[in-house]
């Protein structure tokens, strides 16, 4: 996605953005620090401007002894199915997730950025983990993102 995807947007549109990626890059960079994996969440702006987590559980277990698999695609359906109920509450969503870039063999963060006033916005941060237990975060890049939530445009 090219520098210019932001001309033309509202800036109270851009700021939710902008606080929506910075909170979610923070959340998922704590949990990789932590845990050293994170399942996908969301956040949400109110109409009131307040930040919302929105979690769902991971429903299909795998059954089979040792670490159990978690529907993570399931989750993320969930989890757009609970925002799209509610999004007469919010202007602004972000689904957060833990993908694998191939092109560049690595994996990354994801922010599914939406906004109830037209804008959306995938910002990727791919990330790594070295032998020395050190985690490196590269820049973030911006892609296109469908609109889910709010997918007729403008609420």
């Amino acid at each position: 996605m090219n520098g210019s995807w932001h001309e033309g947007v509202d800036p109270e549109v851009l700021e939710d953005i902008d606080i929506l990626v910075g909170t979610a890059l923070g959340m998922a960079q704590e949990q990789l620090l932590e845990r050293g994996a994170f399942l996908p969440v969301a956040l949400a702006t109110t109409l009131e401007g307040e930040l919302r987590l929105i979690a769902v559980s991971p429903d299909d277990l795998d059954e089979e002894p040792g670490e159990p698999e978690v529907d993570v695609d399931a989750m993320i359906l969930h989890l757009y199915s609970v925002l799209k109920l509610e999004k007469a509450d919010y202007r602004a969503i972000a689904v957060i997730s833990d993908i694998f870039l191939p092109e560049e063999d690595t994996d990354a963060i994801q922010i599914a950025v939406e906004h109830s006033a037209g804008t959306a916005v995938s910002a990727i941060q791919p990330y790594s983990h070295d032998d020395e237990g050190n985690w490196h975060y590269p820049d973030p890049f911006l892609d296109p993102q469908e609109r889910i939530v709010w997918p007729e445009g403008p609420a």
